[in-house]
């Protein structure tokens, strides 16, 4: 009876001793960082703002409209450039390399809308399914082009309502166009890294950064781009902006 006695003792203290480490690696998971490459889960996640400017701000040009005037007008704003008073420019896309997407766009779509793409530049995650649609009642093209200039897709939408669905996979800038109306054009930028894309006033933010230095970098459809180094702090805001000429 007293072997078994003893035995038993030795067994509930190696439980308790196991209980203890148990709890113990449980504690020092919880207190981890977050993996970096997580996309910023967790509480010590930083952010990245800042804007995008030019040095000539350009005044906005008029394009006149030669086919379906009854539905497009007879001259659009060339959007290749959309800049304000003070220079910050719009449509522009801030990458920042080694973040991936923590989550995909719930509504990705390319619309013909006014016989303008809208919107006119988007940055979506590599293998995005994206959603082609029309609200203008005229022929639209949606033609697609990478950046080698080999066609990915071209969809005929003859009508309002017709949505059809196609996939972007190839990371990199794609232009898209309109074979009916030749001023149109949009751009897709695919990428692996998470991204945004400049606001009307030149400014942008990225949320959910882990912290660490990054490079970002800036690409626009008409200018040449522009990297800079950044470093993120846990609850911190790094400023980061940019001047293109």
């Amino acid at each position: 009876m007293h072997r078994c006695k003893q035995a038993g003792e030795r067994i509930a203290s190696g439980i308790g001793i196991v209980v203890i480490v148990l709890a113990l690696v449980a504690g020092a998971l919880a207190a981890s960082p977050a993996n970096p490459r997580e996309g910023g889960a967790g509480q010590g996640a930083g952010s990245i703002a800042g804007r995008v400017t030019l040095t000539d701000p350009q005044e906005p040009r008029m394009v006149a409209v030669t086919t379906d005037q009854a539905v497009c007008g007879t001259e659009v704003v060339d959007e290749a450039v959309v800049v304000d008073d003070s220079g910050g420019l719009a449509n522009a896309v801030v990458l920042v390399a080694g973040v991936p997407w923590s989550e995909r766009p719930v509504d990705a779509s390319i619309n013909n809308a006014g016989c303008y793409f809208v919107p006119r530049v988007q940055v979506l995650p590599t293998r995005t399914v994206v959603t082609i649609k029309s609200e203008d009642d005229t022929l639209h093209s949606t033609h697609a082009y990478d950046d080698r200039q080999r066609t990915l897709f071209n969809i005929a939408i003859p009508f309002p309502g017709l949505e059809v669905q196609r996939p972007f996979r190839r990371p990199g800038p794609v232009r898209i166009e309109c074979d009916s109306h030749g001023w149109m054009r949009g751009w897709v930028y695919v990428s692996d890294d998470l991204g945004t894309v400049t606001g009307p006033d030149g400014t942008f933010e990225l949320t959910g950064i882990p912290p660490g230095t990054y490079q970002l970098t800036v690409w626009h459809e008409r200018y040449e781009g522009a990297t800079r180094q950044v470093t993120v702090t846990a609850g911190g805001t790094a400023e980061a902006d940019f001047t293109l000429e």
